[in-house]
């Protein structure tokens, strides 16, 4: 008996596949300079028997290693040995005469190896800048008519912190007010794009 995720399999065969890929150069005289070895994921592959005692039991089985395929999920597979991260990249099963409520099954399992991210969340500021470059390369759409974008002006208010806060250059926000930079009167409708 193995286990995958808990659920109980009859195995009658494992078949390990642990390749290294060992790339090497050549050199002007002798036998070729291996550099280093790259270890490739682990395959597993297994076969034997799907019984259970009726044809409810076991097609609930069937739906649930076929759940675990189609959805990517990790599994410990537990047979002569213990394999961690695994994932199951092929899965098949045939009826048989002889197996009133049973399948043969044949399966593949593929070590997977997951990366942890390298980056920190952005703040919102920034957040907008990557959105702008992120369009590059893209095919653009025709502008719009956009309507004008107004702030309303509140005590310590500066062309700089109105820009920041829309995304604007704060020149052209000065640009198309008449108040001057260091007096920009509370309440005053600023436009800002």
């Amino acid at each position: 008996m193995a286990k995958i995720n808990g659920i109980q399999i009859h195995v009658e065969k494992e078949s390990l596949q642990n390749d290294v890929d060992l790339p090497s150069h050549p050199v002007e005289k002798g036998i070729n300079l291996t550099d280093y070895v790259d270890r490739k994921p682990v395959v597993l592959s297994i076969s034997g028997k799907l019984i259970r005692p009726d044809n409810t039991a076991l097609e609930t089985l069937l739906g649930r290693l076929s759940t675990i395929e189609t959805k990517g999920t990790t599994v410990i597979y537990e047979g002569r040995r213990i394999y961690h991260n695994m994932m199951i990249a092929a899965f098949s099963h045939d009826a048989d005469s002889k197996i009133m409520n049973g399948f043969n099954f044949s399966m593949t399992l593929k070590e997977v190896r997951f990366a942890s991210p390298s980056y920190v969340s952005l703040p919102k500021k920034t957040k907008a800048a990557v959105a702008k470059v992120s369009s590059v390369g893209r095919k653009q759409t025709a502008n719009k008519k956009k309507s004008p974008v107004y702030h309303v002006a509140k005590k310590g208010d500066t062309y700089y912190d109105i820009a920041e806060k829309y995304g604007a250059k704060w020149q052209d926000v000065q640009k198309n007010n008449k108040y001057p930079a260091k007096q920009i009167p509370i309440g005053a409708k600023i436009k800002v794009g």
